[in-house]
């Protein structure tokens, strides 16, 4: 009898790479160009993972310049801060370690397709992936709609033997997104999660290094421990 796939799905910004730096000089632009205070770089930090619209609506942008604000983010960031980033110590070696066990490895990120993958292929990351699914251009999904299109793939990839899956990801929207979906969620600690975040979120367990990626992973996937 084939035992079920192992299946991880990883969230991208603030759990893969660090791109706040890109991100946060994005945001600035943005509200500069519809007229806004800038807020501060705790706040613009935190637009690391979370779709756009949310995270400008949450952060004083009136509906009425969404899409102003949404479209200047979008210019500065396709010309600059997509490629301001770098991937975090330590995740080539636990993807290649998952890999080795026989897990599918699968981004399933907020920020856009068309951003995404140009990314991982700059950064190094995508030989060692098996998929990848971003967001729309427009932003429009929630993290709980990507992470069901990147189970969709998923069925179509193990078919009859099945998978046993879990996410990892630094902010509340990876667990609640998972949850949606009845799959733990490892919290990635060294990400743009503030506080306790992701704790009361009801991650599973928050990581505090990407050395423990591969046996939290496997523990929650396979019937032994990694």
């Amino acid at each position: 009898m084939t035992s079920p796939r192992p299946v991880a799905l990883l969230d991208l910004d603030g759990t893969l790479m660090d791109s706040a730096s890109g991100i946060v000089a994005s945001v600035r632009a943005a509200y500069e160009r519809v007229g806004l205070p800038v807020p501060s770089e705790a706040v613009m930090r935190s637009f690391a993972g979370p779709p756009l619209g949310w995270s400008l609506a949450t952060h004083g942008v009136p509906a009425e310049l969404l899409d102003d604000a949404a479209a200047a983010y979008a210019d500065h960031f396709g010309r600059v801060g997509v490629w301001d980033t770098r991937v975090f110590d330590g995740i080539p070696q636990a993807l290649t370690a998952l890999r080795e066990a026989g897990a599918l490895l699968v981004v399933a990120t907020a920020k856009p397709q068309r951003w995404a993958a140009p990314i991982c292929d700059e950064t190094g990351l995508t030989p060692l992936l098996d998929h990848l699914v971003g967001a729309p251009d427009d932003e429009s999904e929630s993290k709980g709609q990507i992470i069901g299109r990147a189970l969709t793939w998923v069925r179509e990839a193990t078919g009859d033997a099945g998978f046993r899956a879990v996410m990892l990801g630094d902010r509340e929207h990876d667990v609640h997104g998972a949850a949606e979906h009845g799959l733990p969620c490892l919290g990635a600690g060294w990400g743009y999660a503030d506080g306790d975040e992701l704790r009361e979120a009801g991650a599973v367990e928050v990581l505090t290094s990407t050395s423990q990626v591969p046996a939290a992973v496997l523990a929650r996937v396979t019937d032994r421990p990694a």
